[in-house]
């Protein structure tokens, strides 16, 4: 198998991982461009998945682990789940009523 081969099985894993908790894989979603947008994730669900998407990246591509941290944070960065933020919402529902009330 080639480098670019394991890094497409590594890419669809680390997809398929964040997915599990909503029922859905990669399949399900590639059509889909914003699909990282419509699920959610918690920071500690978050901070979970970037625990092993570390490792497996370090496992499979072979690179040590600040390398494969850069890359893991790549990772979230451009195909994360968006993270739900507690009180988030209750706070922009309040700084829009009192834009609203103005």
């Amino acid at each position: 198998m080639t480098r670019r081969e394991k890094q497409r099985e590594l890419f669809i894993e680390l997809i398929n991982y964040q997915l599990e908790e909503h029922g859905v894989t990669y399949e399900d979603v590639r059509e889909n461009a914003a699909w990282y947008m419509e699920y959610k994730t918690t920071p500690e669900k978050e901070k979970e998945f970037l625990e092993y998407a570390i490792k497996r990246i370090s496992d499979v591509l072979k690179i040590g682990k600040e390398m494969a941290k850069k890359e893991a944070n790549w990772f979230l960065l451009q195909w994360g789940l968006t993270t739900n933020l507690p009180g988030k919402k209750e706070e922009t529902n309040k700084n829009q009523k009192r834009i609203k009330g103005k």
